[in-house]
């Protein structure tokens, strides 16, 4: 998939203007990991040895709108643990996009069915579904027999 002519031209003006005004340094993607919490427990995945009180945090909708405030970037990619759990994930996204930034919402996608309505299309919403492979080598990569049907 190619990268949308929007997205194009936008970034590439954030680009232009940047090295117009000298600045060497700057921000193109803003990685935001607004939890940790998962509904799956990849073998890989370091994240589901955190102990509980940790798995249990999330950035509130104010922290995640104030991190891409205070960054400047022009795009987002949202991952986690698994963003669709964060009840504020559609709030979130929508701020975002009301700022005209583009979001990647990294996603393992069983919960897309359910989510999907909470979303409103949009050119600067992308979802990203994580695949390890073809069935055999996915299903074995998330520990999970079935999750790659889904």
């Amino acid at each position: 998939m190619g990268v949308p002519l929007i997205q194009q031209y936008r970034v590439g003006r954030y680009i232009l203007n940047k090295k117009f005004r000298g600045i060497k340094r700057y921000p193109l993607v803003l990685m935001l990991e607004p939890l940790f919490r998962c509904n799956l427990a990849c073998a890989g995945c370091g994240k589901i040895d955190y102990p509980e009180e940790i798995l249990d945090k999330r950035l509130s909708k104010e922290d995640c709108l104030a991190a891409i405030d205070e960054c400047g970037a022009p795009v987002v990619s949202i991952a986690g643990g698994e963003p669709l759990i964060h009840k504020e994930m559609p709030e979130i996204v929508r701020g975002y996009i009301e700022r005209k930034k583009f979001v990647y919402l990294c996603t393992n996608a069983l919960l897309l069915d359910r989510k999907m309505g909470d979303y409103s299309p949009s050119p600067y919403l992308t979802f990203s579904i994580h695949l390890d492979g073809n069935q055999d080598r996915h299903d074995s990569s998330v520990c999970r027999d079935g999750v790659y049907e889904k």
